[in-house]
């Protein structure tokens, strides 16, 4: 029974569903490094179920710029995870080529690798079952990803945390772990509302054999002049979604999100909240002008 339960908490490490996904999209599928001409980096928190003892929190860190034949990115990807006495922090590179369909059409296609340590605490639960130990790993995993992109539409599939390789400690024996991977599909279309308003509706649809297949589906307004991004959106049996990103400088780009719980629970926690801090370095070949910030 114990080791169904370990099996069942690291199921749960690196598996946050970001509710600005668009703006922390490397986290998601590494394809996406290559849809920018310049250097981004994103820093992300996010505190869920506020209330509850032992919520899981999540802080990611993702960087990505393209190498100088322009066709070619990499990326870096930090991730800090808790949910109770369950801890990971890991770290993955990553690589991306795109091709190009026509004038305005792109395939990426991405891989993502790294290695991280997971700790599960189950000692601090209890000093009188000698059952609940404390267990730890260092596990190394890859992703895969490919995205279609033109001025309008972007199509993406993914599998972020491909296989899980045991490297060393107690939580699973040594070799590939048989946990089950997630795939990732995300798809969103962009169009002019007005001179001053752009729409962005978007979805993110996630399949774990077993679990219950989650969405979220969103729509995002732009305000071009004010640098303003405000949206709503719903997550499948879960949540309705508030949003918000600012500009604060022309390379500098703050958000904000609540998700507003709709199960039972829903009195006795605050909701979940996520800030993010988007930083761009332009190259020498970007496009983008700047303050802009891709829509």
């Amino acid at each position: 029974m114990l080791q169904s339960i370990l099996l069942f908490g690291q199921l749960r490490v690196q598996r946050a569903m970001f509710t600005q996904y668009h703006f922390n999209a490397l986290a998601i599928n590494p394809a996406y490094s290559a849809i920018e001409d310049e250097i981004r980096l994103t820093a992300l928190s996010r505190h869920q179920w506020v209330g509850f003892k032992g919520a899981p929190q999540t802080q990611t860190l993702t960087a990505a710029m393209p190498l100088a034949n322009e066709k070619t990115s990499v990326g870096l990807y930090l991730i800090n995870d808790k949910i109770g006495v369950e801890t990971e922090q890991a770290v993955f590179a990553t690589l991306a080529q795109k091709v190009q369909l026509s004038e305005k059409a792109y395939l990426s296609a991405g891989f993502t690798a790294g290695a991280g340590f997971y700790l599960g605490d189950y000692h601090s639960l209890t000093e009188l079952d000698p059952v609940f130990s404390t267990v730890s790993e260092w596990r190394s995993n890859f992703g895969l990803g490919v995205l279609y992109y033109d001025d309008q539409w972007e199509a993406g599939v993914s599998v972020p945390y491909f296989v899980k390789f045991g490297l060393s400690g107690t939580a699973t024996s040594a070799g590939v772990s048989k946990i089950a991977s997630d795939v990732y599909l995300t798809a969103n279309y962009r169009f002019a509302v007005n001179e001053y308003i752009k729409a962005k509706p978007s979805v993110l649809v996630k399949y774990t054999a077993g679990v219950p297949l989650q969405f979220d589906a969103n729509v995002n307004a732009y305000f071009d002049e004010k640098g303003l991004w405000l949206g709503l959106g719903y997550r499948s049996n879960s949540a309705f979604l508030a949003m918000f990103q600012v500009r604060l400088t022309t390379q500098m780009q703050l958000g904000y999100s609540h998700d507003f719980a709709t199960d039972l629970q829903v009195k006795r926690q605050t909701g979940t909240h996520e800030v993010m801090l988007n930083y761009r370095i332009p190259t020498r070949n970007s496009s983008v002008k700047t303050g802009s910030f891709r829509f």
